[in-house]
């Protein structure tokens, strides 16, 4: 039902992806978050095209880390971040971050694998909603919205996949403005 990918740190950091769908309290777990109880980031999936672009952002953010070199204040929050095409962390959590109002999350979950697997048991128990498989990411992705956030034109996908343009974007944040 998750996804797990080693990340290219020198420690190779444990990566999982739960996708949560009928999510009864985001306002409870946004509360959570800002206490510092949550140990995951929590986006907005309908963002997201693929793990492969959240698996790019998880990346950056654990180099960047072990650089000492994060924008932000944690690794979470970095992770959201670097989805971003724009240097704003505000405008980056505020898009991509967990909204009150939202009825599927996926959340992000990083360490060790000892510590995913405990992080990901108590993700399960912090929200009420239904674990759904994560190849159902691609039925809540609303195409529409990625390709307006990341300004991908009709000739982006002339010479590569959705998908491909987003990440190129995420990539290349720190040299376009776009």
């Amino acid at each position: 039902m998750d996804f797990s990918i080693a990340l290219e740190d020198d420690r190779r950091t444990a990566c999982q992806l739960l996708l949560f769908t009928e999510v009864e309290n985001c306002v409870e777990v946004r509360k959570q978050i800002l206490g510092g109880k949550v140990e995951a980031s929590l986006l907005k999936p309908n963002l997201v095209v693929s793990p492969f672009q959240v698996a790019v952002a998880a990346n950056r953010a654990v180099r960047v880390q072990a650089l000492n070199k994060m924008a932000t204040r944690s690794l979470y929050t970095e992770v959201i971040f670097n989805l971003s095409t724009k240097k704003n962390i505000g405008n980056a959590l505020k898009t991509f971050g967990m909204g009150d109002e939202d009825k599927e999350v996926l959340a992000v979950v990083l360490g060790t694998e000892e510590e995913v697997e405990a992080r990901a048991k108590k993700i399960k128990e912090q929200i009420k909603g239904k674990v759904t498989a994560i190849s159902e990411l691609a039925t809540l992705t609303q195409e529409s919205q990625v390709k307006e956030l990341y300004k991908v034109t009709k000739e982006d996908l002339s010479v590569g996949s959705l998908l491909e343009a987003v990440v190129a974007r995420m990539a290349c944040r720190d040299f376009l403005t776009l």
